[in-house]
Order: C-alpha cells, then sequence, then structure tokens
C-alpha cells in the first residue's frame, strides 16, 4: 500500500461517537452535495441533535467518478462551510457517502469444517474471514461486508449459529465495493477540503437504513433510493441485506430529457422540473401553461410557454424506463420467492409528484414514499427524501458497518488474545453486532 493510501485511508476504520460529541455527514451526490452536522445524544433522546445543514450543486462528479477534482473539493468545502455556519461548529472529520455504477455487490460464501464440535465465536470469526478472502479483489476496496445467513451442515437461513454443534459451516455474506482508483480520488477531494474521513458506505445503502420501519427490516421490504446520477436498489429480508444493485439512471437523466425535448439549457430544464414536473398523466392540463425557456438563435434564453401535460411526456419515459429496469434486476437477483413485495421509494428524484403511483404499476407491489425515520430530529427542512442517505449515515452503527478490514484488525493472533482480554472483549462485541 503506498503512502497516499495510508494517509487517505488511515481515518476510515468505524469509531463509536460518544454523547456530546460532533458527527458530520456528507453525502456526495451526481448533482447535489449534503452536509448534516449534528450533536451525538442519548439513545432516548433519539440519538442525535441536527445543530446545521449544507447544500449545494455537485461540481466534478460524474456516474461517480472524479472528473474536476478542484470543482468536487469546491463543491464539497462550500456544502460544509454552509452547514458549520448554520451549526457554529466547525467540524475536522465526515461520514462520507458515495454512489455511482461503479459500486457493485458481490455474495460470498465460505465453509469450514467444525468436525461435530460446539461452534464458538472464534468459529464464526473463522468463517467470516474465509468469506472476505473469497471475496476480495486487488482492484476493487470493500466498503460493507454484511452477512446475510449461515448454514449448519448444509440447512440454510441460520441466523446465529453460535452454541449449535455441526459437522460443516457456512456463511453468506454481501459485500459492497468500488474500484481502488475511484475509492482514492474521492477520498483525495475531501482530504483536500482539509477534512478527514471516518467511515465511507454505499449511498443506496445508507438510504435504506434512514427510510426503512423495522417491520419492513424483518418481513422484508425494497428500497428505491433514486438518486441524481444512479439508483440504488437494497432489498432485506429477515432483518438484514439480503441484495444490493446500483443503477446507472437518475434525475439528472430525467433533467437531460427535458433539456434536449424543449430545446433549453439544464440548469434550467433541472428547474423547470423542480417547479412543474410530474409523472402523471394529464389529460385534462392542456390548458395549463408554465413557463418553460427556450434557447433562442441567439443563444440565449427565451421566454416560452408550455402545456404541463406537455412537459410530462418528456418526464414520463424515463422514469417509467427506470422501474423497468428496477423490475428486471430484482428479478435476476437470485431470491426468487423469497423478494419481498413491497417497496419504498426515496432520495431527491422520488419527490416528482406521481412516482409513487408509477412505480407501485411498473412493479406491481405496494409503494410508499420514504422519509428518514428520523425525521423529528431532523426537522421539516431536513426530514426530506432528499436527505435521507445523509441521515443514514447519521443513524448507522458504524462501529459496525465500517471498513471490514477493521475486523482483522480487531482479532488478535492467540497469545495476544490471551494477553488482552479486554481488546478481545471488545472485538468479540463488535463481531457479534456486525455478524
Amino acid at each position: 500500500m503506498s503512502g497516499l493510501e495510508e494517509r487517505l485511508l488511515a481515518s476510515s476504520h468505524p469509531r463509536l461517537a460518544k454523547t456530546g460529541q460532533l458527527v458530520a455527514a456528507l453525502d456526495l451526490g451526481a448533482t447535489g452535495i449534503s452536509c448534516l452536522i449534528t450533536r451525538v445524544t442519548d439513545p432516548s433522546a433519539g440519538g442525535f441533535e441536527l445543530l446545521g445543514y449544507g447544500q449545494q450543486s455537485s461540481r466534478g462528479l460524474k456516474g461517480g467518478v472524479v472528473i474536476d477534482m478542484d470543482g468536487l473539493e469546491r463543491s464539497i468545502r462550500l456544502a460544509v462551510e454552509d452547514a458549520e455556519r448554520m451549526a457554529g461548529q466547525q467540524v475536522s472529520s465526515v461520514r462520507m457517502a458515495v454512489s455511482g455504477p461503479t459500486m457493485k455487490s458481490f455474495a460470498a460464501r465460505a465453509e469450514i469444517e467444525m468436525g461435530g464440535r460446539e461452534i464458538g465465536q472464534r468459529d464464526v470469526v473463522r468463517i467470516l474471514e474465509k468469506a472476505l478472502e473469497a471475496g476480495e479483489d486487488d482492484k476493487r476496496q470493500i466498503l460493507h461486508a454484511v452477512p446475510f445467513s449461515y448454514s449448519v451442515d448444509g440447512s440454510d437461513g441460520v441466523r446465529d449459529p453460535r452454541g449449535m454443534f455441526a459437522d460443516k459451516l457456512g456463511a453468506h455474506v454481501n459485500l459492497i465495493s468500488l474500484p481502488k482508483p475511484v475509492m482514492k480520488n474521492l477520498l483525495l477531494c475531501v482530504s483536500r477540503a482539509h477534512l478527514k474521513i471516518d467511515s465511507v458506505s454505499a449511498g443506496g445503502f445508507m438510504g435504506a437504513e434512514a427510510v426503512f420501519a423495522d417491520d419492513e427490516r424483518e418481513n422484508g421490504g425494497i428500497c428505491i433510493d433514486m438518486g441524481g446520477g444512479a439508483t440504488g436498489i437494497s432489498v432485506y429480508i429477515g432483518g438484514t441485506l439480503a441484495w444490493f444493485e446500483t443503477l446507472a439512471v437518475g434525475g439528472s437523466h430525467v433533467t437531460s430529457d427535458i433539456a434536449q425535448g424543449i430545446g433549453t439549457t439544464l440548469p434550467a430544464a433541472e428547474r423547470i422540473k423542480t417547479l412543474h414536473g410530474t409523472v402523471t398523466p394529464l389529460e385534462t392540463g392542456k390548458s395549463d401553461m408554465v413557463e418553460t425557456p427556450k434557447i433562442g438563435d441567439d443563444g440565449r434564453l427565451q421566454s416560452a410557454r408550455m402545456s404541463k401535460a406537455e412537459l410530462s411526456q418528456y418526464i414520463i419515459p424515463r422514469v417509467e424506463e427506470t422501474f423497468e429496469l428496477v423490475s428486471r434486476s430484482l428479478s435476476k437477483s437470485g431470491l426468487g420467492g423469497k423478494l419481498p413485495r413491497r417497496a419504498v421509494l426515496t432520495g431527491g428524484a422520488s419527490e416528482l409528484p406521481g412516482v409513487r403511483e408509477l412505480a407501485s404499476r411498473v412493479l406491481a407491489m405496494p409503494v410508499r414514499l420514504g422519509r428518514p425515520i428520523a425525521a423529528n430530529q431532523l426537522g421539516d427542512e431536513c426530514a426530506k427524501p432528499t436527505f435521507s442517505t445523509a441521515a443514514g449515515l447519521l443513524t448507522f452503527d458504524h462501529a459496525r458497518g465500517g471498513d471490514p478490514k477493521a475486523a482483522r484488525k480487531m482479532v488478535r493472533p492467540a497469545a495476544e488474545r490471551d494477553a488482552e482480554q479486554g481488546m478481545i472483549g471488545r472485538a468479540f462485541d463488535w463481531l457479534k453486532e456486525n455478524f
């Protein structure tokens, strides 16, 4: 590992936040960057208190990949400075979420011989180590290692095998990763903004963590996080992540369709979409005219008007296609009959009027619009789907969900374990929560 890589990744090991500590969440989206600054409170008081927030247009990101380091650094600085100004506090580190089609998930499986003896904590550590090794790739950085289930002598679906007797112990672990060069460039931009990184997480996964109710996690649910440049799909079964995918389509594609369709600029198209966009068919809306400025012969924007019904025809096909792609991906997930039959929409693009109804029709299942569960702490301005990913960073337990390599650092060789019972106690607590 190079010196640069060591410096950039040194701070990404999970750390427990203490009451009174400042915690900042930074969501690097394709069209917008959001920052939330909070103070940790007692869990009985909601877990955190929002102090300030900031939002800026995203510059320098395309498809989750850095294309302009200076532009992205400036966007990050401005979003964080806005949040600091409102909070009256400065932050030196952030929990960061990233998204994009370069993010991939992989189901790693492993099996070890038990010889008929009782399964202990060290056996769980050993099988998870083997699963991580099976899923490792020199070209990709693992962000999350989420155990889905264990198997005991071929019987799948075991949640906690400790205390059971077995000849063979197996594990199914979901790994979410990014290409290492993509990861390094993102970390470098944040580092150039004079911020350390507490953790790096998958945006779609964090969005699901923020909006799912406990029952949806336990009994099964699908979260569709509709971001600007990508759409994340998280499937939960039995209280844990069962499958994850990222599609290369999002709200920015709708904006581009509007710009191309009516002949305007991207900023103007984004404003038109935000103010007047809908995916509800408007049979009676032909006389409902809205401002849709177009580029004139002189290259400048000129006043123009269009009916809402006509405008919707540039929006509906792309959003419909997005849900068709989601449906196709779910059918290829391999979950078969285990696939949940209810979904939650979140993310900025989900706020278009009529999206929930369109999703329900295409996916053929009940769909609700999800906002962060911790809405009371976030207040009216931030309790919106746009902030779901940032909210997930605040509520997700990064002591068990950060860099999976931290598990290896915490599980010492036998001689050290015997000498450091305090450390092994903490390590086993971590593994118990994580796996």
